[in-house]
């Protein structure tokens, strides 16, 4: 009789190497990994947990942070600046008083006055809020020496990219009156006006009004009822220029464009 090995090897006479340590000693303690499991699945919750309360925690400072910081820019951009380009006690200085002590009243924080010849520029760079300009102008239509050293350094600005830049002129929302005589002929008459009107707008500023003139000839009673009336245009137009008003307005059209094709339709 011959003897034929088997065509498959027997897999159960083969001998196995030693078993590894961790199985050696787990072996008949399946207790043991009872209470393993167990205690994991008391600690990770709790561990998970201390993460996302920390996680939590961050996010709130943050965003306490992100909304103190929009505050304090809409703060920043509800400011008022009333800008005189004349001297002390002249014309401009005198309307920019009443200005002044109207917005007062209508204001939470009352506006400041600026007097061109010691406005800080440093602070006109920074400055984002409402800007109103009252202008007084010289014979021939000339801007006073301080009003013109202004007008002078926002050209300056205009053509300095890098100034530029670092300006908040573009977050500017302004209104101008200008005060000169009729004598100086159409030309002359409030040129230094017109003049800080294109600088404005150059640098980027948001015109909100039109520009109103007043003519110094004519008598101070019916200049003084004309800038009563300029005042109240101007506090409907801050109005609707104040942070966020705009958002609102037009979110309002849209609503109103809708209705109006929804009854076009039932039409």
């Amino acid at each position: 009789m011959s003897f034929h090995p088997p065509l498959r090897p027997d897999m159960g006479s083969k001998q196995t190497g030693p078993k590894p340590w961790y199985e050696e000693y787990l072996e008949g303690k399946d207790e043991l990994l009872l209470y393993v499991t167990a205690v994991l699945g008391v600690i990770l919750p709790g561990v998970v947990y201390f993460i996302y309360h920390k996680c939590h925690g961050c996010y709130l400072r943050y965003a306490k942070k992100k909304e103190e910081e929009r505050l304090a820019e809409e703060a920043k951009k509800c400011e008022v600046a009333i800008m005189v380009l004349g001297k002390e006690d002249e014309t401009a200085h005198k309307y920019a008083s009443i200005l002044e002590e109207r917005l007062g009243k209508e204001m939470v924080n009352p506006p400041k006055i600026w007097i061109a010849a010691k406005v800080d520029v440093k602070e006109l760079m920074d400055f984002k809020g409402f800007g109103l300009f009252v202008v007084d102008t010289l014979e021939g239509g000339k801007p006073t020496k301080e009003s013109d050293l202004l007008l002078e350094w926002l050209e300056d600005v205009a053509a300095d990219s890098k100034a530029k830049k670092k300006s908040n002129f573009e977050s500017i929302r302004f209104a101008v009156a200008g005060f000169g005589s009729s004598n100086d002929g159409e030309s002359a008459f409030c040129k230094a006006t017109r003049v800080l009107l294109k600088r404005l707008k150059i640098l980027g500023c948001k015109q909100m009004m039109e520009v109103e003139l007043f003519d110094t000839e004519r008598e101070e009673k019916d200049n003084i009822e004309k800038f009563m009336d300029w005042m109240e245009e101007l506090l409907d137009e801050m109005d609707k220029h104040v942070p966020g008003a705009e958002e609102f307005s037009s979110e309002e059209m849209s609503e109103s464009e809708v209705e109006t094709v929804e009854d076009k339709k039932n039409e």
